[in-house]
């Protein structure tokens, strides 16, 4: 268990091209389970404390609801401090509200997490403490699936005030250690990790492979 780190699950997103609540997409398994339970199970097994975090009050209450009975008392689930935004404030709502000094941060559409890869993140946070540590696949920056100290909190803030939305607004003057994919692919071969599900033909495509 990591006591300086928090598990942030960013499942404020519309779904749209989904056409459905994408956290609450089941996962099938010997015991089936949503994309955001299976998520927040994964991360509290290696992070202190672990929050969801809901675009608004309504998707809240349906988050808090689906999730098992075991994890309602253990997972926080809060709100987007500013609605429609975007995951830059899903980021920062969830930065604000844990109780750690960084978070390992994850979007809910991302649901086959691999926990050596998990593990090597975490590892990677102790030998760079209090440092923004991003994956790079394909030569694109994972920043959904990402390192993130509590302290970048005023860089947030400055950001947001700009109308940015995008999480890649952070890697702009900003201190960041880049995770090159050949290390990542020895924790995860086929990069599983970053798999997002996004429509019904990736739904379909990826859960029954």
């Amino acid at each position: 268990m990591d006591r300086n780190t928090a598990g942030i699950i960013l499942a404020g997103g519309q779904s749209s091209r989904m056409g459905r609540d994408k956290a609450f997409l089941p996962l099938p398994g010997v015991h089936p389970t949503t994309f955001s339970a299976r998520l927040a199970t994964l991360l509290l097994t290696t992070c202190q404390e672990v929050l969801l975090v809901a675009r608004d009050a309504e998707q809240a209450e349906q988050c808090s609801l689906s999730l098992p009975s075991s994890l309602r008392t253990t997972v926080r689930v809060i709100t987007d401090r500013v609605v429609q935004i975007g995951p830059l404030m899903g980021l920062y709502s969830g930065l604000s509200a844990m109780h750690a000094s960084q978070a390992l941060v994850t979007a809910v559409d991302t649901p086959f997490l691999q926990p050596a890869l998990l593990n090597f993140l975490l590892e990677q946070s102790r030998v760079h403490p209090e440092q923004l540590l991003v994956p790079i696949v394909e030569d694109i920056p994972q920043v959904l699936l990402a390192i993130y100290p509590r302290h970048i909190l005023p860089i947030l803030e400055a950001r947001l005030a700009e109308g940015r939305r995008d999480p890649r607004a952070l890697l702009q003057g900003t201190s960041v250690i880049k995770i090159p994919e050949a290390q990542l692919r020895i924790f995860d071969p086929q990069l599983r990790s970053f798999i997002n599900l996004n429509t019904p033909e990736d739904f379909s495509s990826y859960i029954h492979d």
